[in-house]
C-alpha cells in the first residue's frame, strides 16, 4: 500500500505545475490535467452545495436491509465518515447513508477518483459509483451505470469495477472485473485510491493508479453504449442484499467507510499496467505506463529476484521473474509534475501436473451435459501432433453463433475443494487451437448444480477463471487465472459443474480445438506412481512435463524432453530403456525417507535398510536375504545379489542375473 500522503502530494504537485504549463511555449499545456471539481471534506458537515441525501428503506431493488438517512454521515478532521449501524429505525434493523451529486456535480468526460478506507464484514456493501443525470436513453439500465468501486465485506481483499447497460430488468446486462490486493493485505487496513477515466467510447478503471479494466463499445456489442453522457457520483454503504447476503454472527457493527476526498480532473493521470500474478520463473512479462505527458522520463526498479531485460528509460519494460515477487516501480517526471507508480506482483509457486479432466486419449474425469451445452463437441484427430500437444486425439468444439453466451457444460466430481483454484493452490490449464482472433477470451465457471439454473445468474456460480488467446492456427497452452466469485454463498465443496465459455458476450461461430484440460497443483511433489517409482510431472531438470507417465523403476520412460529416461539421483539424461542406471535413493520399500543413503548400481540400497537387506523396486517388497554372487543367478523379485553392492545385469527385473 502506498503511504497515506502519497496521493495528496502527487495531486498537489500536478495542480501547482499546471500554472507553469499554462505559460509554457513547448505545447504541453493541454497535456496537464486540471482539477475541476473536488470535495476535500474540510468542514464540519457534509457540503450541501455539492451533495444531497437519498433516504428511506424498501430494499433499493436489491433486497437491502438498511434505512438510509443523513444522520449516519459526519465530517471532521478532513474526512467523510459513513457509518452503517445495527439499530432499529422505522421498521428497519440497520441504518446507513446514501449521498449523491446529481445536478450539483455532473460530468461527461475526465478522471473521477476518491481515496477511501473500506468497511469489512459479512453483509456489508460499500460503493463509489456513478449514475446518468439525464437518463437520455431510458430507465435503468438503458442509460447506463458505472461502478467505480464496489466491495462485499466477505471478500476483504477484492473490489469490483462494473458497467450496467442493455434492456430493462430482468433482461439487463453488465460487464466488469475485479482487483485483488496481494500479500494478505485487505482494503480495510488503509486508504486506497479508486478511479475511472472516461472519454468518448472508452472507460478505464484503476486502483492506486494500476489499470485493471478497460471497456469500449465493441466489448458490449451488439448492445448500445450509453456512457458518453453526463453522470453524477453516489457514495453509500448498504447492509445485506442479493449480492453480499445478509449480516451474520461474525459481522461487527458499526462499520465505517472513510473518504478522504472525491476529485474530478479534465484530463488523465499516468498509470501503470501489467500482470499482478505471474507464473513461477515467468519470462517476457511487460509493464507499461500510459497517459504520461510527452517528454516524460522513466526510471524503473524491480525486486532482487527479477530482471529488466529491455525497456529501461522508456514507458514500457520487459521483466523476467524468478521464484519470488515484489514491487515493479517507475518514477515518471515531466513538466506537469512527478509521480512514483507501483504495481505489486506475486509469483506463483511452481506448478506440477495433478490430473486431467479431459484429454480425449484417456478416460475423462468429466462428462458432457448435452442438455445444457449449446455448441457442438466432437472428438477428432490432432491436426498438429507436435510441439505443445503431441496427443493423437483432441476435442473439436463449434461455437453456437446464435448464443451470446455459448456454453460447453461438463458434470464432474473431481473438484473436491474449489477454494484451492480460487487461491491458486491449484490451476486449470488447457491446450487451444483456433482461427479465432488473437485476444479471444476463454472463460471457465465452477457451479453448484443444486443452485444454478440457466436463468438465475449469479446464484450457484462459485468462481470464474479466464485466459486470453495469443496465437492463431497453432496450439498454445493457456493457464486460466481467477477472475471473481459471482456467488460467494456457493460452498467450496459443492461444485459439480464446469462450464467453458469460448468468446463469451459475442455472436461468433468459430471452431476451437482443445486438449489436455488439466488440473495442476503447487509444490515439489506430485502423485506417487507406485512400486517405488517417483512422481509424475517432473523431468530430469525439474521442469513440468504435463503428466508424462512413470517407468517401472522410477525412471520417466517414454518420450521426454531429455530423451527416453533419466537418472534421478544425478538429474542427468540417459538414452535407451530403463536398465543399468541408478535411481535416487529417497525412499525405502515402504516409501519412507532413507535420508540420502547411497544407492547401488540398480537403485537398491547396499546397506542396512529398515526392512532388512534391501528392497525390490519391481514389486516394492522388502527382502532380508540375497543370492550368492554366482554368475547367472537370477535376480528375482525377492532376492538380491550380495557382492558388496548387489550388482545385477540385464534390463527389466524379470531378465536380471547376478554378475
Amino acid at each position: 500500500m502506498r503511504p497515506i500522503h502519497s496521493q495528496t502530494r502527487r495531486s498537489v504537485c500536478w495542480v501547482l505545475c499546471l500554472a507553469l504549463c499554462l505559460i509554457s511555449t513547448n505545447g504541453q499545456a493541454q497535456q496537464c490535467p486540471s482539477l475541476v471539481w473536488a470535495d476535500e471534506f474540510a468542514g464540519s458537515s457534509v457540503d450541501l452545495s455539492k451533495w444531497s441525501f437519498q433516504t428511506g428503506a424498501g430494499g433499493w431493488g436489491n433486497n437491502e436491509l438498511q434505512y438510509y438517512r443523513p444522520e449516519n454521515a459526519t465530517v471532521s478532521g478532513g474526512m467523510l465518515e459513513i457509518e452503517a449501524r445495527a439499530e432499529r429505525y422505522r421498521g428497519s434493523q440497520y441504518t446507513s447513508t446514501r449521498m449523491q451529486t446529481i445536478n450539483q456535480g455532473d460530468f461527461d468526460f475526465g478522471r473521477f477518483e476518491a481515496r477511501i478506507k473500506m468497511t469489512t464484514g459479512q453483509g456489508i456493501w460499500p460503493a463509489f459509483w456513478m449514475m446518468p443525470t439525464d437518463e437520455v436513453y431510458g430507465g435503468w439500465p438503458q442509460s447506463g451505470e458505472i461502478d467505480i468501486m464496489e466491495n462485499i465485506g466477505s471478500e476483504p481483499t477484492r473490489t469490483h469495477g462494473t458497467i450496467h447497460y442493455g434492456a430493462l430488468w430482468p433482461d439487463n446486462s453488465s460487464s466488469g472485473a475485479s482487483f485483488t490486493l496481494g500479500g494478505g493485505e485487505v482494503f480495510a487496513d488503509g486508504f486506497h485510491e479508486f478511479a475511472v477515466e472516461k472519454e468518448a467510447g472508452e472507460i478505464r478503471w484503476y486502483v492506486d493508479d494500476v489499470l485493471f479494466l478497460t471497456r469500449k463499445p465493441a466489448d458490449i456489442a451488439p448492445l448500445f453504449w450509453p456512457f458518453d453522457e453526463r453522470f453524477h457520483f453516489i457514495l453509500n454503504v448498504a447492509v445485506g442484499g442479493n449480492w453480499p447476503g445478509n449480516p451474520d454472527g461474525t459481522t461487527v457493527f458499526p462499520q465505517t467507510l472513510e473518504v478522504d476526498y472525491v476529485r474530478v480532473y479534465d484530463g488523465f493521470m499516468p498509470s501503470i499496467s501489467g500482470d499482478l500474478l505471474v507464473p513461477h520463473q515467468a519470462s517476457g512479462m511487460v509493464y507499461s505506463v500510459a497517459n504520461a505527458p510527452s517528454g516524460s522520463s522513466f526510471s524503473w526498479t524491480v525486486p532482487a529476484d527479477a530482471t529488466i531485460t529491455s525497456g529501461q528509460g522508456t514507458s514500457s519494460v520487459t521483466v523476467d521473474w524468478g521464484g519470488s515477487g515484489g514491487d515493479v516501480a517507475v518514477d515518471v517526471a515531466s513538466a506537469c509534475g512527478s509521480d512514483r507508480l507501483t504495481i505489486a506482483v506475486q509469483v506463483e509457486a511452481q506448478l506440477f501436473f495433478d490430473f486431467s479432466f479431459e484429454n480425449f486419449d484417456d478416460s475423462a474425469n468429466v462428462t458432457v451435459n448435452s442438455a445444457r451445452t449449446t455448441g457442438a463437441l466432437n472428438e477428432v484427430s490432432n491436426p498438429d501432433a507436435s510441439g505443445i500437444n503431441t496427443s493423437a486425439l483432441s476435442g473439436e468444439y463449434t461455437r453456437a453463433s446464435t448464443k451470446q453466451y455459448d456454453v460447453l457444460f461438463y458434470n464432474t466430481s473431481s473438484v473436491a475443494d474449489a477454494s484451492e483454484y480460487e487461491t491458486a493452490q491449484r490451476k486449470f490449464k488447457i491446450d487451444v487451437y483456433s482461427s479465432a482472433p488473437v485476444g479471444t477470451v476463454v472463460l471457465l465457471q465452477l457451479e453448484d448444480s443444486s443452485l444454478a439454473t440457466a436463468a438465475n445468474y449469479p446464484t450457484g456460480r462459485h468462481s470464474r477463471y479466464q485466459a486470453v488467446t495469443g496465437v492463431q492456427n497453432q496450439w498454445e497452452r493457456l493457464e486460466l487465472n481467477f477472475v471473481d466469485a459471482p456467488d460467494p454463498g456457493t460452498g467450496d465443496g459443492n461444485v459439480d459443474n464446469i462450464v467453458l465459455l469460448l468468446a463469451p458476450n459475442s455472436l461468433t461461430g468459430d471452431v476451437y480445438l482443445f486438449d489436455n484440460f488439466d488440473s495442476h497443483t503447487i509444490g515439489t511433489t506430485g502423485p506417487e506412481c507406485g512400486n517405488g517409482v517417483k512422481e509424475t510431472g517432473e523431468a530430469c531438470d525439474g521442469s513440468d512435463l504435463g503428466g508424462a507417465s512413470c517407468g517401472s523403476e522410477g525412471f520417466y520412460c517414454g518420450s521426454l524432453s531429455c530423451s527416453v529416461s533419466c537418472t534421478l539421483n544425478t538429474a542427468s539424461c540417459v538414452a535407451g530403456s530403463c536398465g543399468d542406471n541408478t535411481i535416487q535413493c529417497a525412499e525405502e520399500c515402504d516409501g519412507s525417507s532413507l535420508g540420502g543413503t547411497t544407492c547401488a548400481s540398480l537403485g537398491f540400497d547396499s546397506g542396512a535398510l529398515g526392512c532388512g537387506g534391501g528392497c525390490s523396486f519391481d514389486t516394492g517388497a522388502c527382502v532380508s536375504s540375497c543370492l550368492p554372487p554366482g554368475a547367472g543367478a537370477p535376480c528375482t523379485a525377492t532376492t538380491l545379489c550380495c557382492s558388496g553392492v548387489g550388482n545385477c545385469s540385464g534390463g527389466k527385473p524379470s531378465n536380471r542375473t547376478c554378475l
